[in-house]
């Protein structure tokens, strides 16, 4: 079976062939250094699949990475200024943090500018049989607060609502203008992406969230849908109160899945056969600190809970495998998805 179908069943309950799994580890990042146990790992992921081509992204920078005392800076295309001290990506300019009117012109990117999509075409040209997803990543509220600090962005539909829904609305249209151009390159899914969540639920009030924004997500997924393809999102942290609202307009695949965040078991209870759960592998907990027998039941138990419904799991973990994860646990979970399949 092609990497295409077996994913378009997964994700549609059709009885995929196998498991379909992305799992991805730097071990550069790893502090555990053992060279039997990273050969290791190299062997085991040589095992799964090549049917995924993966985030396949456009997005562009106005000032390319400088490297300066070991902090990485540079500033995208949206003119959203970034550090990277050597723990992650942060951003750390807003060009709109004073007022929508700070920025001078336009501060909307322009979808169609020559080159944008050169370097994926290249990459399609090799899809062959795989499964390809697509991104429109920062989708819409990581967008809006990259462009107008945090605090700003949670109190503007409050105090500033004619200039938040300007704003929202124009960087709508550009997702929408990105999306078109996935879709006449046979995309098989397209991958948003907005942390909703903390640890313990919703940042702003269910109600509101449905007021300001659903309609917005609607308009992307129907375009999603309108040409054939999957809706995945990845969604931080606590987002239960808002999944009924995903599922209806028209969510297919959720990403990262946190059992520190929600509760799996009421997931696959309440969701189970209407939406296609990606991760859960407890990178917080588990993975650090639990036996390699451990990481192993929760790799079979994710596949049971989920993967039930005639499918309805890809094999993923909660978020990125963090740094001080012994490499025996990483081996574990590996081992285990690969005899699951």
């Amino acid at each position: 079976m092609t990497g295409i179908e077996n994913y378009r069943r997964a994700i549609e309950f059709k009885k995929p062939d196998t498991v379909p799994c992305d799992i991805g580890v730097d071990l550069d990042w790893m502090q555990e250094k053992d060279p039997k146990k990273r050969a290791r790992i190299r062997e085991l992921i040589a095992q799964f699949p090549d049917d995924l081509l993966r985030w396949l992204n456009t997005a562009r920078n106005a000032v390319e990475p400088e490297s300066q005392d070991g902090v990485v800076r540079w500033t995208d295309e949206w003119q959203t200024g970034w550090v990277d001290d050597g723990y992650g990506a942060k951003t750390d300019r807003h060009p709109l943090i004073d007022g929508y009117e700070a920025f001078p012109g336009s501060i909307i990117p322009d979808p169609h500018v020559a080159g944008r999509f050169s370097a994926v075409d290249e990459i399609l040209q090799n899809r062959k049989e795989r499964y390809v997803q697509a991104a429109v990543w920062f989708t819409l509220f990581e967008r809006l607060w990259m462009l107008r600090g945090f605090e700003n962005m949670l109190m503007d539909p409050y105090v500033n609502e004619r200039s938040f829904c300007m704003l929202r609305d124009q960087i709508v249209d550009y997702d929408l203008a990105i999306i078109d151009a996935w879709l006449a390159r046979r995309a098989n899914g397209i991958f948003f992406s907005d942390d909703w969540g903390s640890q313990k639920g919703l940042l702003i009030h269910p109600d509101d969230w449905r007021k300001f924004y659903k309609p917005s997500y609607k308009r992307l997924f129907d375009r999603v849908h309108s040409g054939g393809a999957h809706v995945w999102m990845h969604l931080c942290g606590n987002i239960t109160a808002i999944l009924p609202d995903l599922i209806d307009i028209g969510l297919n695949v959720l990403n990262p899945v946190q059992p520190q965040a929600m509760d799996l078991q009421v997931l696959s209870r309440e969701f189970g056969g209407s939406l296609c759960f990606y991760g859960g592998i407890d990178v917080q907990g588990t993975l650090i600190h639990g036996s390699t027998e451990e990481v192993k039941q929760q790799v079979r138990d994710l596949i049971d809970l989920f993967g039930r419904f005639d499918g309805g799991y890809i094999g993923g973990t909660s978020h990125s495998i963090m740094p001080e994860t012994p490499l025996d646990n990483i081996i574990a979970m590996y081992e285990a998805f690969l005899e699951c399949r």
